[in-house]
């Protein structure tokens, strides 16, 4: 109340305050930095599981199950995503904005190795990468024929 009271007895000091902070902003709009690309680390982390021959169910029930349910237990996970295809399974673990990727990627690396025992003798190595959408092609092309094989 006390800034409507002191706007309706004194117009006059109001109106130069006003246009003090007009004049203000006018003044320091060009030293604002803005970025049009601002570099962005996304908290993700790729999980991504080899397995030659084996079915998708197969490397789903071996191999992504057991995964999932080790990284699902590390804090500051918001999402996880799947897919088990065959012979190749691929975990993304999206983790909150304020969680620090490298950290992350480290107690991933954990829970991989905790789980390590319980995944196909056979299997490959884990591959465990930081997701990184500046490396992220625009555009995939593919070219077929009938003479292709």
């Amino acid at each position: 109340m006390w800034l409507a009271d002191t706007s309706i007895k004194r117009p006059v000091f109001a109106t130069m305050v006003i246009l003090a902070l007009v004049i203000l902003g006018v003044v320091s709009y060009p030293d604002i930095g803005v970025d049009l690309f601002p570099k962005v680390d996304f908290p993700m982390v790729n999980i991504r599981t080899t397995l030659s021959g084996a079915s998708p169910e197969i490397m789903d029930i071996d191999v992504t199950d057991k995964i999932e349910e080790a990284v699902n237990t590390i804090n500051g996970v918001k999402t996880i995503a799947s897919t088990s295809t065959e012979g190749v399974s691929s975990v993304l673990v999206e983790f909150v904005l304020e969680r620090d990727i490298d950290l992350a990627v480290q107690d991933v690396r954990e829970k991989i190795s905790t789980i390590r025992s319980k995944l196909p003798r056979d299997i490959d190595e884990p591959v465990i990468e930081k997701v990184d959408p500046d490396a992220t092609p625009v555009l995939w092309l593919a070219l077929t024929g009938e003479k292709s094989a």
